[in-house]
Parts: C-alpha cells; sequence; structure tokens
C-alpha cells in the first residue's frame, strides 16, 4: 500500500514536471514579445552588410532602417539599459558584429527606478542577462526569481501576454521586420485625443517616481554600456527622442530635469568615445499629430524623426 502510494506520488509529480515543461515550451516559442524578440535575433544573425548603426532600447526606438540606410532596429517592448548591456555584451562576443556606432537613447523615462526594476519578459532574456551577476550589483537576491521565472516559469502570471498574443495575431497578422524595425502598432494621432494632459500625466507616472532618481543601477549600466563600446571601438550616439508638450511638463513635474542632463553629460565626458548627444525631446512639442500617445511617435512621426536623425548624421566617418 505504502509503496503504490509512493508510485503514485512520483507519477503525479512527473505529469506536472511534463506539463509545465509543455507550458513554458509553448509560452516560449508564440508569445507575441517572445515571437517579435526571437525574429529580431534571427534577422541579425543573418545581417552580413555594413552595420553602422545599431540603436538599442526599448519601444521609444523608432529608427526606421528602411530610411537610415546600414542600421539594425534591435529594440524590444519594455528594454533598460541593464537588459542593453548585456544583449551588446553577447553581440560583441559573436565574430563580424561589432557595430561602427550604437545608438542609445538617453530620455527621462531611461534612468527612472521604475525603469529599472521592470526587467520583463525573462523567457527571452534568459539567453542574455547574468541575473547572478545582476543580483550582486543590485544587492537584491530577488532578482534570481527572475532567472528561475525565464527559465522554467515562464508562462506564470503572464496571462495579459497570452491574452495580448490572440488579439495581436488578429490585428497584425503576419510579422513583418526591416533589419529589426517594425512600425508602431497603428496610425493613432494623440492629437485628437481630448485630454492630452491627463493622459500624459498617467504616463509619465508609470515610468519615473521623485524617489531615487535618477537610479543608482541604470546609471551604472548605462556607463558600462559607454565603457563596452570604448573597449571595443565603437563609437556612442546618445539621443533624446522627441515627446509631446504635455509629457515633457508632467515628467518635469516629477524629476528635476535639468540635473538629470546635467549628470548624463558629466558621465559622458569621461568617454571620448561619446561622439553625438542629439536632443530632439522638443522638435515635435507643436506636432501632437506626429503622436500616437504621449511618449511614442505614429509611424508619421517616426519617418520623419528618422529623416532628420539620417540629415544629422551625415558627415560622421
Amino acid at each position: 500500500m505504502k509503496r503504490q502510494f509512493i508510485i503514485r506520488i512520483v507519477l503525479f509529480l512527473l505529469a506536472l514536471i511534463v506539463a509545465n515543461t509543455v507550458l513554458d515550451q509553448l509560452y516560449k516559442r508564440f508569445v507575441v514579445h517572445n515571437l517579435l524578440n526571437n525574429t529580431k535575433d534571427e534577422q541579425f544573425d543573418a545581417y552580413t552588410g555594413t552595420l553602422k548603426y545599431l540603436s538599442l532600447g526599448n519601444s521609444h526606438n523608432c529608427v526606421n532602417t528602411y530610411i537610415l540606410e546600414n542600421s539594425f532596429n534591435y529594440g524590444s517592448p519594455g528594454e533598460n539599459y541593464i537588459q542593453s548591456y548585456y544583449k551588446l555584451k553577447s553581440i560583441l562576443e559573436k565574430p563580424g558584429k561589432r557595430p561602427e556606432n550604437v545608438i542609445l537613447f538617453a530620455d527621462i523615462s531611461s534612468f527612472g527606478p521604475l525603469t529599472a526594476d521592470r526587467l520583463e519578459y525573462n523567457s527571452y532574456w534568459i539567453k542574455y542577462i547574468d541575473y547572478f551577476e545582476l543580483a550582486k550589483i543590485k544587492k537584491d537576491r530577488d532578482i534570481l526569481s527572475k532567472w528561475l521565472e525565464g527559465k522554467f516559469f515562464s508562462f506564470a502570471g503572464n496571462y495579459k501576454d497570452i491574452q495580448l498574443t490572440f488579439i495581436y495575431a488578429i490585428k497584425i497578422g503576419k510579422l513583418e521586420l526591416h533589419n529589426g524595425y517594425r512600425p508602431h502598432r497603428d496610425f493613432k494621432n494623440f492629437a485628437r485625443e481630448q485630454n492630452r494632459t491627463k493622459q500624459a500625466r498617467a504616463k509619465a507616472n508609470i515610468y519615473l517616481s521623485k524617489q531615487d532618481y535618477p537610479d543608482k543601477d541604470i546609471l551604472f549600466y548605462f556607463e558600462k554600456i559607454l565603457q563596452l563600446c570604448q573597449d571595443h571601438g565603437i563609437n556612442v550616439i546618445l539621443i533624446r527622442i522627441p515627446v509631446t508638450r504635455e509629457y515633457f511638463e508632467e515628467a518635469s513635474n516629477i524629476v528635476p530635469v535639468d540635473e538629470l542632463y546635467e549628470q548624463v553629460q558629466v558621465i559622458c565626458a569621461n568617454y571620448p568615445n561619446v561622439t553625438r548627444f542629439l536632443d530632439y525631446h522638443d522638435l515635435y512639442f507643436d506636432h501632437p499629430e506626429y503622436f500616437f500617445d504621449p511618449d511614442h511617435l505614429n509611424p508619421r512621426g517616426s519617418d520623419l524623426f528618422t529623416e532628420r536623425l539620417k540629415l544629422d548624421l551625415e558627415g560622421l566617418p
């Protein structure tokens, strides 16, 4: 009787392990964010042309690679400097993948503590991030739960991503990228929104907090990216992406923007490989029609911005 009970327990545990493994692998393969990021990885591995510009970052990275030639858009949803560092480190370990220039987005939202703690989509980032090193640097053992999630339980608690996957499959259909670039999901016109200030305030509070700003860990990894590029002879181009007037004003009410800009400049002064710092944050203050929300350009705005960026980058060696 006792032996039969033990056998049942073992079979039950084996069934749980098999079920978890199947669900984990299905999630990793089909969830929309992994599908997008893995497709970018495949395109980058297959890229054989001149790589003059490699742009990293989150959804603010709207560099249109159709317009900016010899470039690859390697941005991903929710990506912060911590994730960008480990991805770039992995890229530079591969032969023949060194870019001439790395484009980083140094926005107000890039340096906040809420950004530093938003380590999402770990089922994708498990291939890049050294979570044990990160836990030591952040002095936070809870980071290891991100490793555990990404390694074995990627689907746990992520039901919203599963819902979003079905929605995207209906709205977008086939995923099409060009050198990593995918136009934003729709052509929303922020100028048509009735209460733009309210939306901007809500969006600013997603990223920003008065406490611990700028985040020390984000600054640490920001500088690690600059050092990594310097060690590999790569120029760094820093960009402040265009945002709406409403978003900038609401963000400025939360964090000391001028102090941040000064602190970033002080860091960059130690790295001669930071060759350009292009500030476009107010470029479209009078053109809310170029945005689909307070801090993201729509396809029209992205194209116009990339045309301007291309013009400003002309003449770089």
